[in-house]
C-alpha cells in the first residue's frame, strides 16, 4: 500500500510531475511549430467574411497555453529562488484563461448549429460566466513555495482547483450534449458530407473529455497529495487545447474545400457556411447540349431555304438545344 503523505513518496512524484510537465510543453511546441504557418496566414491574410472573434478566440488559445507552458518550466528549471507566489499566478491565469476559450471555440460551433437559439445562447453565456468566475476565484487563491530539494517552485493547495476543474467538465460534456442534439435534428443535412464531419468531430471531443478530464477531477477530489493534484491537470490543458484548435482549423480547411472552385463566395456567404452549417448549398446548374445528326445537317445544306425554295427552315441558334435546369 502506498504512502501518499510519505515524504519520499511526495519528492518521487514531484520530480514525476517535473518531468510530465517537460514532455508535455515538447509535445505542444511541435504542435505550435508544425501549424504555424497556418496561424500566420490567418494573420496576414484575411478571408473576408470569417468571423474575427472565433479566429481571435483560436490564436489566443493557442498561445497563452503556450505561455503558461513555458511560465511552468520556469517555475521548475530556475537555480535560484525566486518569487513562487507570482509565478503560480502567472501559470494559473495563462492556463485558465487558455482553458476558458478552448470552451469558448466550441461554444460558437454549438450556437451555430442550433441556429443562435436563444435558450442555447443564454444557457451558453451563463455556463461561460459560471467557468469564469471560478477562474478568477482560484487565481486569488493560488499558492507556491520554493522547494529546496528539488530547487524549483511547487504548488500549494491545489485541491482547490478541483472546483475550476468540475466546472470545465461539466460545461464542457453539456456543450457536447447540445452540439450532438443539434446535429440530430438536422435530418435534411445529414446526407452532407459537412454534417458526418461535424458529428465525427463531436464524438471525437467525448472521448477527449472520458480520456484527460475525468482523471484529472477524481485525483483532485481524491487529494492524495501535491503532485498528484497536479499530475493530471497541465496534460488536460495542453490535450483540450490542440482537440479545440485542430477542430477549427480542420472545419475551416474542410469548408474551404467544400466551396466550389469555379465561383469564390461572397463574404455574407462564407461567414454564414462558417458559422452556420444548416446554411444549404447550391446546386450546380446543369446544361445538356442536344447536338444535330449529320444527316439533318446534310439536309439543310441541300435545301438551305426550304423544301419550297421560298422561306428558311433553320438559323444557327437551331442547330443546338441548350436546356438550363
Amino acid at each position: 500500500m502506498v504512502d501518499w503523505t510519505d515524504p519520499v513518496t511526495i519528492q518521487t512524484q514531484a520530480l514525476a510531475l517535473v518531468k510530465l510537465t517537460h514532455v508535455v510543453a515538447g509535445v505542444y511546441i511541435w504542435e505550435i511549430a508544425s501549424s504555424f504557418n497556418h496561424d500566420w496566414n490567418l494573420i496576414t491574410k484575411p478571408i473576408p467574411g470569417r468571423s474575427i472573434l472565433t479566429k481571435t478566440c483560436y490564436i489566443l488559445c493557442r498561445y497563452l497555453c503556450l505561455s503558461a507552458l513555458i511560465s511552468a518550466l520556469v517555475g521548475f528549471n530556475v537555480t535560484k529562488e525566486i518569487n513562487c507566489q507570482s509565478w503560480s499566478l502567472s501559470v494559473y491565469l495563462l492556463g485558465f484563461l487558455a482553458f476558458e476559450l478552448a470552451s469558448v471555440l466550441i461554444a460558437i460551433r454549438v450556437v451555430a448549429i442550433w441556429r443562435r437559439a436563444k435558450f442555447v445562447l443564454a444557457f451558453i453565456v451563463v455556463a461561460l460566466l459560471i467557468q469564469l468566475s471560478f477562474m478568477i476565484y482560484l487565481a486569488s487563491q493560488s499558492h507556491a513555495h520554493w522547494d529546496v530539494a528539488t530547487g524549483s517552485c511547487l504548488y500549494d493547495g491545489r485541491q482547490n482547483a478541483r472546483m475550476f476543474y468540475t466546472a470545465t467538465l461539466c460545461v464542457d460534456t453539456a456543450m457536447l450534449l447540445l452540439m450532438l442534439l443539434g446535429l440530430m435534428q438536422l435530418s435534411d443535412a445529414r446526407k452532407h458530407g459537412l454534417w458526418r464531419f461535424l458529428w465525427m468531430q463531436g464524438f471525437m471531443w467525448v472521448f477527449l473529455v472520458m480520456l484527460v478530464e475525468i482523471p484529472s477531477v477524481i485525483f483532485l477530489w481524491l487529494d492524495l497529495n501535491e503532485p498528484m493534484n497536479a499530475m493530471f491537470t497541465i496534460p488536460e490543458l495542453a490535450a483540450l487545447v490542440i482537440a479545440a484548435t485542430r477542430m477549427y482549423r480542420s472545419l475551416t480547411n474542410f469548408s474551404d474545400s467544400y466551396m466550389p472552385s469555379v465561383n469564390k463566395p461572397s463574404a455574407s456567404y462564407s461567414r454564414d457556411l462558417e458559422m452556420n452549417p444548416r446554411s444549404t448549398v447550391p446546386k450546380p446548374i446543369e446544361v445538356s447540349v442536344h447536338q444535330v445528326y449529320d444527316s439533318d445537317r446534310a439536309q439543310e445544306i441541300k435545301h438551305p431555304y426550304g423544301l419550297g425554295g421560298l422561306t428558311a427552315t433553320g438559323s444557327s441558334d437551331d442547330k443546338y438545344d441548350v436546356n438550363a435546369q
